[in-house]
């Protein structure tokens, strides 16, 4: 076979199509990136308008920033008192789940025992059913129990929803684990427990990371559980307390209004920030064995 001399023609086209192709790989993703940011830029701009400014012109630059806004979103809104409610109630739904579903797929991971399989397939079937099929069992345990407007009352069931997920994305993990390595510390002494404490547990930072982010914003996003079992306003979630507050109003203050859902994805930003680089890898974990 006849190869091309370095700066033959052949060689040309081939660095063309290389170059072109690098052209439209980043023209792809410069339209996706403002596609997705062009939402956040109009909410920042518009949190950023007068009244008179906004309804003008609400796809505008705004002129004069008015940072006061944010002032009023943060107290008259009670963004503080309704953070600290869903921070309260998301951190102990990604807690509990991590717990639960960590231990539940090394089980069914590593052990093999009648119905295991069936155990398993249950998980996977309740990702397809959504809440409000059983809303009224839910809520008569919920009343039964006395864990209305209580924080049990929505981290719970946050966590029993989230466990389907959890428990597929942890297995998937585990299975895609090389076998030896729990096999070494088994003959070094360890028992189960440990080898999972150990051994395994810090190998999944990936999927403890990707299993947190997908828990954490759900429990934080989440409104229709909320706006059933919670009636207390001093133990509204943020997105229970903002909806209260801006439909009691007369009138809808889009300034403000978007001052204040700038404020409550924040901590969503942060989480994200923090955990990115582990999530990014446990979404591609277990995609090759070990």
């Amino acid at each position: 076979m006849v190869s091309l001399p370095p700066h033959s023609p052949g060689s040309g086209y081939s660095r063309l199509g290389h170059q072109i192709s690098k052209v439209l790989s980043y023209l792809i993703l410069g339209i996706v990136l403002f596609w997705v940011a062009y939402p956040f830029i109009i909410l920042l701009y518009g949190s950023l308008k007068s009244e008179g400014d906004f309804l003008t012109n609400p796809l505008s630059v705004p002129t004069v920033p008015h940072f006061e806004n944010y002032v009023y979103a943060w107290n008259a809104a009670q963004i503080p008192k309704y953070t600290l409610n869903s921070a309260i109630v998301a951190s102990a739904t990604v807690l509990l789940t991590l717990a639960l579903a960590a231990t539940a797929s090394y089980g069914l991971s590593q052990f093999r025992f009648r119905g295991g399989r069936l155990i398993y397939l249950s998980f996977i079937l309740l990702l397809t059913i959504p809440v409000q099929i059983y809303i009224i069992p839910l809520y008569i345990i919920v009343v039964k129990l006395r864990l209305a407007d209580n924080y049990l009352g929505l981290i719970l069931p946050y966590t029993a929803g989230s466990l389907p997920l959890a428990v597929f994305l942890f297995r998937t993990y585990f299975d895609a684990l090389p076998a030896e390595l729990v096999d070494a510390a088994r003959i070094d002494g360890c028992n189960h427990l440990r080898a999972f404490r150990h051994v395994i547990l810090p190998l999944a930072r990936p999927i403890i990371a990707t299993v947190s982010i997908f828990t954490f914003v759900g429990a934080w996003n989440e409104f229709f559980l909320a706006l059933i079992f919670i009636h207390d306003p001093n133990m509204a979630t943020l997105p229970l307390g903002l909806q209260a507050f801006f439909v009691n109003q007369y009138q809808t203050q889009f300034p403000q209004l978007f001052a204040t859902l700038l404020v409550s994805i924040g901590p969503i930003v942060v989480v994200y920030l923090l955990l990115q680089r582990q999530f990014i890898a446990g979404l591609t974990a277990g995609a090759v064995r070990g």
